[in-house]
């Protein structure tokens, strides 16, 4: 044991007193610092064979840790941002707050709750969530009053429910073993994977048919959220563990991503495969199925679990890296046959190897860039990570979906592999608002302390909250620092906002744009915001479009040398320019959508836009409803059929309306990592 005596002996002026106690509060800290991570480090250090015992014997080692220290708790304080509770630590202090000094991203962690209160008082991978109501126990697989029963009756009880996983930054079904003692519950749990359990039900399901032929299939169970027997000839159901299930469901389901040929032809020459698909009954946490199939004797014999939209997007990259370690780059052509998936393969090079529906782009080099991110960034960040998400967008678009998409991408045996879905960030944001206001109706006020818990990673698109009367912020989902702020400043320079309240209190909610501060980027980039009323607070979303300011200036300067010079005078002078960069504007009649002046190529003067432009039926819409009165203006994403070397084939652009003609400059489109 080390034992640290500080001795102090003070003369001197007061001002040098506060600075010698600050100095040794400072000190304090770190001693307590080096103690909390000392023993955090002695008690749950240990690796173990299986999640399950890992589990286990964390909360072995969490509830010893409690005892060995819990008469020592004198100098240490609840942290700062948790002053406002009543002190959550208790008898446990040092226990807690070792536990609390973790910050681990390891997959097993401990977690302390106090019955009393059924407050977390100690959070191994998020100590931010010290002090609120422990509102997963609620959101279990069973009654909160079940749980606690059996607590009091056992030594101890697995749950299961959806938490977010460190290691990953998204939401996952997580299953915990909970210990009650002295009052507490102690806790640990791992993230569900449960590809091992699908494999042993499709083994399971093999041997009982070989043992009892046919007759096996009424006997089908699942330890997993479904098992199934396909015919292996035309893929309809011959059995289920739901036996209202037949036909060729799954067949129809599997259809819309594979090339059956080659499902076929996988299964005949490797047995096995994993696939995923969309469930026949989705639900929130289950829209997609993935399913382990293996051949055997004419059956295809399967297992699966639903898995969400997000965990689907992972799902598919795996699948094509499982599929490229049976067939190696002969993967390449069934990966490029593959429909609706968006899958991409791409070598270090930054070729491309295989893109799903697009077999002309194979060959082709993206130069420098990787989802408009420099590829070497990328590639050391996936060197030193499990995978990364981007929010992208791509020109092959499909009629009436959004142009943005999100996409998984790792590295493996020296190609990068990636799976994306089109999303709309209208939607979500809607959907991150309401998600919001529901929270708040089931916890009042203690909604807003989650909403601030949320930002242990910055997001794209989070929720937040002011005050309806004060436009002061009250939680914050990505920047918790900016509670107790007043944000009306930045969306009063481009909004009324008694106009905004007159809105927001005769419908369900309102659009807004204004300029803020995105903590992704960490730049100020224009916003598009969903806002809705509720409770006398203010609940707000939004999605970045980037930075507009040079964009806005040379369009400025564009509609002064046509007031100033003329029509006919300022378009030959904006046709003059041919830039060569990408600061340049170009001009439209409001009528034909024909191109009038061009800054960069005038041999486009006289073309109609839609002729050079891919993903145009959504910029033709949003240029129609928003463009009608003279000074407006919106935005519109698109990209170039024939880029000129050195620009980015995609662009996001500010169109503005003067004299009958639309005014435009843009920026390469902004995407983004998380």
């Amino acid at each position: 044991m080390i034992v640290v005596l500080i001795g102090v002996a003070v003369y001197a002026h007061p001002a040098y007193a506060d600075d010698l106690s600050v100095s040794l509060q400072g000190a304090i800290d770190d001693l307590e610092g080096a103690r909390d991570a000392y023993l955090a480090e002695r008690a749950f250090g240990e690796s173990h064979v299986t999640h399950q015992v890992a589990a286990m014997e964390t909360v072995k080692s969490a509830i010893e840790l409690y005892e060995s220290t819990k008469t020592h708790q004198a100098t240490v304080k609840p942290p700062e941002y948790f002053v406002r509770h009543t002190n959550p630590y208790g008898s446990g202090a040092v226990a807690f707050a070792a536990i609390n000094s973790m910050e681990t991203d390891s997959a097993v962690y401990p977690f302390v709750v106090d019955v009393a209160t059924m407050r977390v008082v100690a959070e191994g991978a998020f100590p931010v969530v010290v002090g609120l109501p422990a509102i997963f126990m609620s959101n279990a697989d069973r009654p909160l009053e079940d749980i606690l029963e059996e607590l009091n009756e056992s030594d101890g009880v697995w749950i299961t429910y959806t938490y977010n996983d460190p290691s990953t930054g998204i939401y996952e079904d997580k299953r915990a073993w909970l210990s009650l003692h002295d009052g507490y519950i102690f806790g640990a749990g791992y993230y569900l994977l449960p590809d091992g359990v699908v494999l042993d039900d499709v083994d399971a399901m093999v041997l009982q048919y070989d043992i009892n032929g046919e007759g096996s299939f009424a006997g089908i169970t699942a330890d997993s959220d479904v098992s199934f027997v396909l015919d292996a000839e035309t893929l309809d159901i011959v059995a289920h563990t739901n036996p209202e299930r037949s036909g060729s469901d799954i067949k129809d389901a599997i259809d819309g991503n594979w090339s059956l040929e080659s499902l076929y032809r996988i299964l005949n020459d490797h047995n096995s495969l994993w696939v995923s698909y969309p469930a026949a009954e989705p639900r929130s946490s289950g829209e997609y199925v993935r399913a382990y199939m293996h051949l055997h004797d004419g059956y295809i014999f399967a297992s699966g679990y639903g898995i969400t939209s997000e965990s689907r997007i992972q799902s598919l990259v795996d699948e094509a890296v499982y599929l490229y370690d049976l067939e190696g780059s002969a993967a390449f052509e069934v990966i490029t046959s593959m429909k609706g998936t968006h899958h991409m393969v791409l070598d270090l090079a930054n070729t491309v190897q295989a893109l799903s529906g697009r077999p002309i782009s194979v060959g082709v080099n993206l130069g420098d860039r990787v989802f408009d991110q420099d590829q070497q960034v990328v590639l050391q960040y996936l060197k030193d990570h499990a995978g990364l998400w981007i929010d992208t967008i791509s020109t092959d678009f499909e009629p009436g979906n959004d142009l943005r998409r999100n996409a998984w991408m790792v590295l493996h045996d020296g190609y990068r592999f990636s799976a994306a879905q089109v999303y709309s960030p209208e939607a979500e944001v809607a959907h991150t608002v309401d998600a919001a206001v529901e929270l708040y109706k089931a916890l009042g006020e203690e909604a807003f302390d989650h909403i601030n818990w949320e930002s242990v990673a910055p997001k794209i698109i989070y929720p937040f909250v002011v005050d309806a009367e004060t436009w002061e912020t009250i939680a914050h989902g990505t920047v918790p620092g900016r509670v107790g702020v007043c944000c009306s400043h930045a969306i009063a320079e481009s909004n009324d906002l008694d106009y905004i309240r007159t809105q927001l209190e005769g419908n369900p909610g309102t659009w807004i744009e204004y300029t803020f501060y995105n903590p992704v980027s960490g730049k100020s980039e224009y916003k598009r915001v969903w806002l809705a009323m509720y409770d006398g607070y203010i609940f707000g979303s939004g999605y970045y479009y980037g930075n507009f300011e040079q964009a806005q200036s040379i369009i400025d300067e564009a509609i002064s040398l046509y007031d100033t010079l003329g029509r006919d005078a300022a378009f030959e002078s904006i046709n003059a320019m041919s830039a060569t960069g990408l600061d340049y504007p170009y001009v439209m009649d409001h009528e034909t959508l024909n191109i009038v002046a061009h800054g960069q190529r005038p041999n486009l003067v006289g073309v109609a836009f839609v002729d050079k432009i891919l993903g145009w039926p959504t910029a033709t819409e949003v240029i129609r409803s928003n463009l009608v009165n003279d000074g407006d203006s919106t935005f519109g994403n698109y990209g170039l059929e024939d880029p000129q070397p050195g620009t980015p084939p995609l662009k996001t652009v500010l169109f503005q309306l003067h004299d009958g003609y639309i005014f435009a400059a843009g920026q390469p489109f902004v995407v983004y990592t998380r």
